[in-house]
C-alpha cells in the first residue's frame, strides 16, 4: 500500500467544525473569473467511476439536496492542471486552445499511462473528495510534463502552492449541509474503505457546464480534445 498523504487528514481536520458550525464554502454557479475553468483532466473508467457515483449517493444521503454532484458519470474526474479562470465564451475554436493541445499531445507521446490507488474519503471545507495515492512517481512524473510541456501556458497554476495530492471529488457544498454530524460520521466511517487500483490511460482538456434538472445540480464535462498516454 502507498503511504497516506497527510494532507488529506488536514482537510478533514480543518473541515469538521466548519461542517458542524454550518460555515463550510458553498459553490455558486461560475461566473467569468471564478472557478470551473478549462483544465486537463484524468477521467477514471467505468468501475472507477461507478464506484465514485456510489459513494457520492451515500454522502447525499447526509449532505441533502442543492449541492453539486460531482460523482456523476458525465462530471467525475481528477484535474491534473487548471489552465485559466473560468471563462464563459471559453470555446474549443479558440486560437489558445491549439496550444494547449499541442501540448497535451506532447504529453501523450511522452508519457506511459499512471495508476493512483483509491483509499477512502476525506472532507474539506468546500466538499467530499475521494483520495487517490500514487504506487509509484508516474503520476507525478506526468504532472511534471504537462507544467514543462505548457511553458508559459501553465501561468494560471503557477501562482500557488504545486499540487500535493490527487483525488476525486464527488461533491461539492453548494447549500446548507442536512446532517452534518452524519455526514462526518460517514466519512470517519470510509477514510480507508476503498483499495482500487485506477490505471489513467489518456488526458482530457475539457471546460465546465452548470447545469441544473429537477432541482439536481452538477458541472458537466465538455471534452474537447484526449491525448492517448502511448508513451
Amino acid at each position: 500500500m502507498p503511504a497516506a498523504n497527510p494532507v488529506f487528514d488536514r482537510l478533514f481536520d480543518d473541515a469538521v467544525p466548519a461542517l458542524l458550525g454550518g460555515s463550510h464554502r458553498r459553490d455558486e454557479p461560475p461566473v467569468d473569473g471564478g472557478r470551473w475553468p478549462v483544465s486537463i483532466v484524468a477521467v477514471p473508467g467505468s468501475e472507477a467511476s461507478g464506484v465514485l457515483a456510489d459513494l457520492m449517493d451515500d454522502a447525499l444521503v447526509h449532505a441533502g439536496p442543492g449541492h453539486f454532484e460531482t460523482g456523476r458519470s458525465d462530471a467525475s474526474h481528477l484535474t491534473v492542471r487548471a489552465l485559466e479562470p473560468y471563462r464563459e465564451a471559453a470555446s474549443a475554436t479558440d486560437d489558445i486552445t491549439g496550444q494547449w493541445v499541442a501540448a497535451l499531445d506532447e504529453v501523450g507521446r511522452a508519457s506511459a499511462p499512471v495508476t493512483l490507488r483509491f483509499t477512502g474519503v476525506t472532507l474539506t471545507v468546500s466538499g467530499v473528495m475521494v483520495q487517490a495515492e500514487p504506487v509509484d512517481d508516474g503520476p507525478w512524473e506526468l504532472m511534471r510534463r504537462l507544467r514543462t510541456a505548457l511553458g508559459p501556458l501553465a501561468w494560471f497554476e503557477d501562482q500557488w502552492q504545486e499540487r500535493d495530492i490527487w483525488y476525486s471529488s464527488i461533491l461539492h457544498f453548494a447549500a446548507p449541509v442536512l446532517d452534518p454530524a452524519g455526514l462526518v460520521g460517514w466519512a470517519e466511517q470510509n477514510r480507508a474503505s476503498l483499495a482500487l487500483d485506477v490505471t489513467l490511460d489518456s488526458l482530457v482538456l475539457t471546460r465546465f457546464r452548470y447545469r441544473e434538472v429537477d432541482g439536481r445540480r452538477h458541472m458537466a464535462m465538455e471534452p474537447w480534445h484526449a491525448a492517448a498516454l502511448a508513451g
